[in-house]
C-alpha cells in the first residue's frame, strides 16, 4: 500500500512538472532586473484545438495548402508595398493597463521600423547573418474608419475584467471584421505569456474567425508607458506567427530542448537550433552557428528577419488562408482609410482634473483625429489658448464650458462640453460638518465616482439607516464583478486654522454566509485625505472583511443592518500638518471581493485649532490612565495626546513628592503613548504617577497591593 502511494505520488509530481515544462509560460531575468515573459503562441493554439477539435482537422488541411504555396510563391512583384490596416483594443480595468494613445502609436512604429529593416539596432546584426537581413516590405497602419463607414481613431477602449486573463474569452468583448483589419487586443496580462498569436492555418474557416488577432500584453506594447525597449518586439514576433513563422526552433514553446534539433521552421535560411532565451551570439546548439537575433527567438535581442522568413510572410499574405490576401486590396485600403489623406472628422479632447480648486492649473489634451493643424481652446472663463495641450489656471469657483475648434489649414470641427471643469470653493463645505443622508439624494457637498463603470455605486436608501431612516449602501450581494471600486468625495474645506482633523462615521457589513468559515470575500472600505483638492490621495485608513470590516453576524442573503447594533464605529484623527491646507477632501472608497452589500451613515468632519485641542487636553475628559488600579506586580501609564510636544517626563513618586522612578522622552507626536512602571521594586503603599508635558502636569494616584 506504501509503495502504491508513493509511486502515485510520484507519478503525479512528474506530471506536474511535465505539465509546467510544456505549458507554463517561461519566466526569465531582463536587462533590467525585472521578469519576463515569452510567446503563448503554442500553449493557446492546444487550448483552442482542445476546445473545438473539429478545427485541427481544418488546419491540418489549411496547414498543407499553406505550406504548398509558399513553396511555389514567386514574389513577382517583389518590391509592392503590403500595408495592412490594423486596430488596437485596449481592454482595461481602470489600471495601468489603459496605456495612453501614444503608447499605442509606439507599438505601431517599432513594428514597422522592425519589418522595414528600419530598426536603429540593425546595423548590429553578426556578418554571418547581415546578408541575409530582410526588409520585408509589410507595413501597418492604424485604420481611420470603423466597419460602419465612420472615421475614426484605429484604437477602442473597452472597461472589462477579462483584461486580467486575457484569453480567448477577451476576443469576444470587440472584434472588427478580420478580412479588413488585423485585430490587437491589449490587456493586463495576456493568459500568463507576453503575447499570443495563432497560425493562418489555425484560424482557417468561420470558426477559426473568431480566434484571429494578436493579443499582448500592455507593458510589452511599443516602447514608451508601461513599456521599454527592451520589451518592445513583442508584437513584431506576435506579428510574424500571425503571417505564419514558427519558433526558429520549430513548432514549440520549449526553446533549449535538444530534441528541437529534429524540427524546423520550415525556412531555409534560418540555422536549425534547440532555441535560446539569451542573448548569445555565438550560439551553436545544433552543429552550426545559431540565429539568435532573428525576432522569431526568445533571446529578446531581436535585430532581424531573413530572406526566407520574408518569403514565407509575403507567401501568407498573398493566400486565401483565413483571409490575410483580403486585407491589404486596393479596395479595403480605401475602405478603412489607411491609403487616404487624414481625414478631418472630430475635435475630442480630456484633462488631467475635472474638479479643482480655486488657484489650480489643468493640462487639457487634445485627443481629435486626423490630420490636425490647428487648435483654438475656450475655456469658459474669458481665456483662451491655440496650443495643442495647453495649460490653464482657474481663479474663481464655478463650472465651466470648455470649447475646442480644431482645423487642418481647410476644414475645423469644434467641441464644447457643457461643465466640463468645476472648480470648488473651500468655503462650500462649513466646519464642523454633519452628513446623516437624510435628504432623498446627496447635495453638492459629495461627488460619487464609479470608478469601475459598472453603473452600480453608492446610493441612497431608506431601508436601513443609523441615525435617522436613511443612510448610503452598495448592494454588493449582486455585484459580479470583482475589485470593483465605488468613491465618496467630499467638497473642498479648509483646514487652514486646523491643528488636527477628525473624521467620525459608521458603516454596517456582514459576511456573505452561514458563518465566517464559508466566506472567504474579502471587501474593503477605505479612507483617504487629499491635501490639494484631489489630485492627490493619502489612505489613512482600511477595513477590511478578514478583520474589522464586519459588524454583524453572518448571513446567507442580503444584507440589512436590523439595529444600532449591527453597526461600526470608527474615530479617524489625522494629526499630520501636511493635512492642514484650504483646499482639504475626504473620500470613502469601497471595493468589492463580492461579498455582501454595505452602508454608510453619520460622517462628522471637525477641524480642531491649538486652542481647541489645549482646552480639551487640560480638561476634565484628557485621556491618562494608570492601570490596573490596584496593582500588585505591574502597572502601565496610558497616555493620549492630540498635540505634538518637545518632551513627556513621566515620574513615579511617594506621597510626599520625593521621585522614586522617572523617564524622559522626547519630540512627543500626537497619539496613544503607553508606558510600563517597575512597581515590583516598591512595598505596598498609596503612590503618585506624574506626566508632565512641556511644563503641563497631570497626576493620578495608585494603590500598590
Amino acid at each position: 500500500m506504501l509503495y502504491s502511494l508513493i509511486t502515485s505520488w510520484l507519478s503525479r509530481v512528474i506530471f506536474v512538472l511535465f505539465g509546467l515544462a510544456l505549458f507554463a509560460p517561461e519566466i526569465a531575468i531582463a536587462q533590467d532586473g525585472s521578469p519576463i515573459r515569452h510567446c503563448g503562441q503554442w500553449k493557446m493554439e492546444q487550448a483552442f484545438f482542445n476546445a473545438h477539435p473539429e478545427q485541427r482537422a481544418i488546419a491540418e488541411q489549411a496547414d498543407a495548402r499553406l505550406e504548398w504555396e509558399t513553396r511555389n510563391f514567386l514574389d513577382a512583384n517583389r518590391d509592392e508595398l503590403i500595408v495592412i490596416p490594423v486596430v488596437f483594443h485596449v481592454i482595461h480595468y481602470n489600471g495601468p493597463e489603459n496605456i495612453s494613445d501614444e503608447q499605442v502609436l509606439s507599438g505601431i512604429e517599432v513594428m514597422n521600423r522592425d519589418f522595414r529593416k528600419l530598426n536603429p539596432d540593425a546595423d548590429d546584426v553578426i556578418s554571418e547573418f547581415e546578408g541575409i537581413a530582410a526588409d520585408s516590405e509589410i507595413e501597418f497602419r492604424l485604420a481611420q474608419i470603423d466597419p460602419q463607414g465612420d472615421c475614426h481613431t484605429g484604437i477602442n477602449r473597452i472597461v472589462s475584467p477579462l483584461t486580467y486573463d486575457g484569453g480567448g474569452e477577451v476576443k469576444d468583448l470587440i472584434q472588427w471584421p478580420r478580412n479588413s483589419y488585423l485585430n490587437i487586443w491589449v490587456v493586463e496580462d495576456a493568459n500568463g505569456a507576453a503575447g499570443y498569436s495563432l497560425y493562418p492555418g489555425s484560424v482557417n474557416g468561420a470558426q477559426g474567425a473568431g480566434n484571429d488577432g494578436i493579443v499582448v500584453a500592455h507593458d510589452y506594447t511599443g516602447n514608451i508607458g508601461t513599456s521599454n525597449n527592451y520589451r518592445s518586439r513583442t508584437l513584431t514576433h506576435e506579428a510574424g506567427h500571425w503571417m505564419n513563422l514558427r519558433h526558429l526552433w520549430g513548432n514549440s514553446n520549449s526553446p533549449g530542448d535538444s530534441e528541437n534539433c529534429d524540427m524546423d521552421d520550415q525556412v531555409s535560411d534560418t540555422p536549425v537550433t534547440s532555441g535560446w532565451t539569451s542573448c548569445n551570439v555565438n550560439g551553436s546548439t545544433c552543429g552550426s552557428l545559431d540565429n539568435v537575433q532573428n525576432y522569431m527567438e526568445y533571446s529578446y535581442c531581436g535585430r532581424m528577419f531573413s530572406e526566407g522568413q520574408r518569403t514565407r510572410m509575403r507567401a501568407a499574405m498573398n493566400s486565401g488562408v483565413a483571409q490575410r490576401n483580403q486585407l491589404w486590396t486596393p479596395e479595403n485600403l480605401e475602405e478603412t482609410g489607411v491609403n487616404l489623406e487624414p481625414i478631418l472628422c472630430e475635435a475630442r479632447f480630456g484633462a488631467s482634473r475635472q474638479t479643482i480648486c480655486v488657484g489650480d492649473t489643468v493640462q487639457f489634451f487634445d485627443d481629435s483625429y486626423h490630420g490636425v493643424t490647428g487648435w483654438a481652446w475656450e475655456f469658459g472663463d474669458g481665456n483662451s489658448a491655440n496650443d495643442q495641450n495647453p495649460l490653464h489656471t482657474f481663479d474663481e469657483p464655478g463650472n465651466y464650458d470648455v470649447t475646442l475648434t480644431v482645423s487642418n489649414g481647410g476644414n475645423e470641427v469644434s467641441l464644447t462640453e457643457l461643465g466640463f471643469i468645476q472648480v470648488l470653493d473651500p468655503d462650500g463645505m462649513s466646519l464642523p460638518f454633519t452628513e446623516n443622508f437624510e435628504a432623498e439624494e446627496l447635495d453638492d457637498n459629495w461627488f460619487m465616482v464609479d470608478v469601475s463603470n459598472d453603473g452600480d455605486g453608492w446610493e441612497v436608501t431608506s431601508v436601513a439607516g443609523y441615525t435617522g431612516e436613511q443612510s448610503l449602501r452598495i448592494h454588493n450581494w449582486s455585484n459580479n464583478v470583482e475589485f470593483n471600486r465605488d468613491q465618496l468625495i467630499s467638497q473642498a474645506m479648509d483646514m487652514s486654522e486646523a491643528e488636527l482633523i477628525q473624521v467620525t462615521y459608521k458603516w454596517a457589513y456582514c459576511y456573505k454566509g452561514n458563518n465566517e468559515d464559508e466566506d472567504d470575500t474579502d471587501d474593503r472600505l477605505k479612507v483617504y485625505a487629499s491635501p490639494n483638492c484631489g489630485e492627490t490621495w493619502s489612505l489613512r485608513r482600511m477595513h477590511r472583511g478578514f478583520t474589522d470590516l464586519p459588524s454583524a453576524p453572518p448571513h446567507p442573503f442580503v444584507f440589512t443592518p436590523n439595529g444600532q447594533d449591527e453597526w461600526n464605529s470608527y474615530v479617524l484623527e489625522i494629526p499630520y500638518s501636511q493635512f492642514y491646507t484650504e483646499n482639504f477632501r475626504i473620500m470613502f472608497e469601497f471595493e468589492s471581493r463580492l461579498g455582501n452589500n454595505i452602508f454608510l451613515d453619520d460622517i462628522n468632519i471637525t477641524a480642531y485649532t491649538a486652542s481647541d485641542l489645549l482646552e480639551l487636553e487640560l480638561g476634565e475628559g484628557v485621556d491618562f490612565e494608570v492601570y490596573p488600579n490596584p496593582a500588585q506586580d505591574e502597572a502601565t501609564v496610558s497616555f493620549s495626546t492630540r498635540l505634538m510636544y518637545q518632551t513627556m517626563d513621566i515620574a513615579f513618586m511617594d506621597l510626599t513628592g520625593r521621585t522614586l522612578w522617572s523617564q524622559t522622552q522626547r519630540n512627543v507626536i500626537p497619539g496613544l503613548h503607553l508606558v510600563d512602571l517597575p512597581i515590583v521594586e516598591w512595598s505596598a503603599g498609596t503612590y503618585l504617577v506624574s506626566v508632565v508635558l512641556d511644563g503641563r502636569r497631570f497626576t493620578k494616584q495608585l494603590v500598590i497591593q
